[in-house]
């Protein structure tokens, strides 16, 4: 299987996004969305929350937060579903420096992994150097660009 660990802010959205989400912050993009689903179509990967909007991500979608069911509905307009998400281990930790540790403790979870990659607006002191061959900074200005998908299709392909 492949897998996509996504951030949300600054890759699903950018400094253009006038759409907010229930909580009053800037929303989700469809172009953008539209840009992920490029991604997932081409290479049939699941969409694994890394974002700090994972902490309202529930399997069962009734015990999700609005900011998820938000997010869940713009996803689902082009076919996407949220698969998963990462648990990270210092949940104290504002600045969420565990990111590295949680995709690979998912990763180690999993029997079946054929390629990741990961799409964050930052890079996190904790990734590993296979983790920064897998990853793709998303410039949180324009967020995930057509530049940024091929690249992204490339890594889960090769």
């Amino acid at each position: 299987m492949k897998y996509i660990f996504l951030d949300v802010d600054g890759v699903l959205n950018n400094e253009n996004t006038k759409d907010c989400n229930p909580s009053g912050y800037t929303g989700v993009s469809m172009k953008l969305v539209h840009n992920l689903a490029k991604i997932v179509k081409s290479t049939n990967a699941k969409i694994i929350l890394t974002s700090d909007w994972k902490y309202g991500w529930s399997e069962i979608q009734s015990c999700c937060d609005d900011d998820i069911i938000y997010l869940l509905g713009k996803l689902k307009k082009c076919g996407l579903k949220i698969y998963n998400r990462t648990y990270d281990e210092k949940l104290e930790d504002c600045f969420y420096t565990d990111r590295g540790v949680g995709i690979r403790h998912f990763l180690e979870s999993c029997e079946d992994v054929e390629g990741y990659v990961i799409i964050d607006d930052h890079v996190f002191a904790d990734f590993d150097n296979e983790q920064k061959a897998h990853f793709i900074n998303a410039d949180s200005k324009k967020g995930l660009t057509e530049d940024a998908v091929q690249k992204a299709i490339e890594i889960l392909v090769d």
